[in-house]
């Protein structure tokens, strides 16, 4: 057993003499010198000088390499001093050299995408990468704003209409603007969303966004003041669109159907048994709230004038100046309870301002009627009227029936809303330079 013990022991004694023996003899073997190593040395300056002309990206990808292995492994050599100290002057400019082309070649892909998109009109997409653009470049490629502004309008206008972009119309035609204003945005769009100046693009985003709001969204109050702002530029394309002030017309027939109601349950209040000074408090309400009435219809007439006086005197456009004109008689013949003296009444708004929508409406009041010995000149009770259920405006204005007011006072009886039927809003289609 001791013997076996002893053997093992010896063993490995002997085993770790071997490897000890075999390390130092490792040791003992001196290290190749690279800058001794002239082979190499040439071998990599040859292939970084053959990748140095080369302007590919990835050329200057693999010279940079190429450099970097050099002085690694020679950098520290005086036989390779005049390379290496180039390469550690050149390579950091490369790197930025490379760095700026991979941007810019990033860069120019995005463009390409956007650009073939909007060729292709693929709306989509062309939100999609123009987003992108927007969000790495917002200063350079601003004018991307426009586009996305623009796109909503044309599709809407079309029949049947497409609305799904409008959320992002209306978003990016806001914030046009505002950088209009502001100077950040200087370049006036993008085939098929070109404008001719900073004015004309202000119209259009103006007009743009009136017009979603009133024709999309039935947010008439909103929809008309952007559309007054439109107007105001005499010299823009939205200037001279019989839409436009239709549009306005539109949000003072809204005003109106609310307005209705409103005093036929005025007149519906007047009781039999009221004191004669309640009596006289309601006419009096009654009279003013009919005042205010009647400024609204006017103002719709007045909106209206100036949509039937531009609209298209063209075969193709008489059905629509047909349908304007229809509505202003209807306006007229519910302001006034007559047939007569429209085409006179309605030259009239062409001679004077646009109003602001956003403006007090003045009331309106007729003259009194001349007492006779059967009529009281004021009247010591006003009869209800029968209330009129007023039409339900139509999902898309200026098409089909819309409800508008009577004067119910004007003859102390009951009067009954007359239905109007606006004119067909024509298609209009905005294609190339705005």
């Amino acid at each position: 057993m001791k013997t076996i013990f002893r053997s093992t022991i010896a063993a490995l004694m002997f085993a770790a003499v071997i490897t000890l023996g075999a390390v130092a003899g490792f040791a003992q073997v001196p290290a190749q010198d690279p800058c001794a190593d002239a082979a190499g040395q040439t071998t990599l300056g040859d292939k970084f000088r053959e990748l140095y002309p080369k302007k590919d990206i990835e050329s200057r990808k693999a010279a940079i390499d190429t450099g970097k292995q050099f002085l690694e492994k020679y950098g520290s050599c005086d036989s390779a001093k005049d390379l290496s100290d180039y390469l550690k002057t050149t390579i950091p400019k490369m790197e930025k050299i490379v760095a700026d082309l991979s941007s810019k070649a990033e860069e120019d892909k995005l463009v390409a995408r956007f650009n073939a998109a909007l060729t292709a009109k693929n709306w989509d997409e062309v939100y999609a990468s123009g987003k992108e653009i927007l969000a790495k470049y917002p200063d350079k490629f601003r004018v991307v704003e426009l586009v996305f502004g623009s796109i909503g309008l044309d599709e809407t206008a079309k029949s049947p209409r497409v609305t799904k972009w409008n959320e992002d119309t209306l978003k990016y035609a806001k914030i046009s603007i505002q950088d209009l204003e502001s100077g950040k945005l200087t370049t006036f769009g993008i085939k098929p969303f070109v404008y001719t100046s900073k004015e004309d693009a202000l119209a259009w985003m103006n007009y743009t966004i009136g017009y979603l709001l009133t024709y999309d969204k039935k947010n008439y109050k909103d929809g008309a003041a952007y559309l007054f702002k439109a107007a105001g530029a005499a010299a823009s394309q939205p200037h001279a669109n019989p839409e436009l002030y239709q549009g306005i017309g539109v949000y003072y027939y809204d005003l109106a159907k609310v307005q209705i109601p409103e005093v036929q349950t005025m007149v519906k209040d007047q009781k039999a048994d009221d004191t004669p000074e309640v009596k006289q408090q309601k006419i009096v309400a009654i009279k003013a709230k009919i005042g205010i009435l009647n400024g609204t219809v006017e103002r719709a007439i007045d909106a209206y004038s100036r949509a039937y006086d531009i609209a298209p005197k063209t075969p193709a456009g008489k059905p629509y100046r047909d349908g304007l004109y229809k509505t202003l008689g209807e306006l007229y013949s519910v302001r006034f309870e007559k047939g007569t003296g429209l085409e006179a009444f309605i030259k009239t708004p062409l001679t004077k301002p646009l109003p602001d929508p956003a403006s007090t409406i003045s009331p309106i009041l007729d003259p009194e009627p001349a007492p006779t010995a059967t009529t009281p000149a004021t009247p010591a009770t006003v009869k209800p009227t029968t209330p009129t259920k007023p039409v339900t405006p139509p999902a898309k204005p200026g098409i089909g029936k819309q409800s508008v007011g009577t004067d119910p006072a004007a003859k102390a009886k009951s009067t009954t809303a007359t239905t109007a039927k606006p004119a067909v809003k024509p298609v209009v289609k905005k294609k190339g330079t705005r």
